[in-house]
C-alpha cells in the first residue's frame, strides 16, 4: 500500500488530508512536529510528504535537511507547505519540491494521490519518484 507522511501539527489540516488520501486508498501516517517526523522517517518508506514549513519543534526546514542528508538531492516527492509567501520559502528551499499556501496543500496532494493512483510508475522505486526508503 502506498504510505504519505503528513508533517502538520494543526489537527483540523492534517485530518483533511488524512480523509483525501483515504479516499484514494492511500495509508496516511501523521506527525506533528519535525522530531517526530524523524522517526517516522527513520522506521517506515513513504512514497510523498507533506510538510508544514512551520511546524514546532525542529521545523519542517530541520525536516528538509534531514531528507537532503539521508536521501540527496531529489526531493520530488516532497510537498512543502507555507501560511507565508510561496516564493520566498521556495527561494529558501531550494528546487525540486512542490511549495504550495497551506490553504492549496489538501488540493495538492490530492492531485498528486490521484495522480499516483492513475499511473503506478510514479510508485516504482526506480523511477524519479521513488519512495523516499527509512534511514538505516
Amino acid at each position: 500500500m502506498k504510505r504519505v507522511l503528513i508533517v502538520e501539527d494543526k489537527d483540523s489540516i492534517a485530518r483533511e488530508m488524512e480523509a483525501a488520501g483515504e479516499q484514494l486508498h492511500i495509508a496516511i501516517d501523521c506527525a506533528s512536529d519535525g522530531w517526530d517526523a524523524i522517526e517516522k522517517l527513520e522506521s517506515e518508506t513513504y512514497r510523498a510528504i507533506v510538510i508544514d514549513a512551520d511546524v514546532a519543534r525542529h521545523s519542517g526546514y530541520g525536516v528538509l535537511t534531514y531528507l537532503r542528508e539521508e536521501i540527496g538531492g531529489e526531493l520530488g516527492n516532497v510537498i512543502v507547505m507555507t501560511s507565508c509567501d510561496c516564493d520566498d520559502l521556495r527561494r529558501r528551499v531550494g528546487d525540486g519540491m512542490t511549495v504550495v499556501a497551506t490553504n492549496d496543500a489538501v488540493r495538492e496532494l490530492t492531485r498528486m494521490f490521484r495522480s499516483a493512483v492513475a499511473e503506478p510508475s510514479l510508485c516504482d522505486p526506480d523511477t524519479k519518484a521513488a519512495a523516499l526508503p527509512p534511514h538505516s
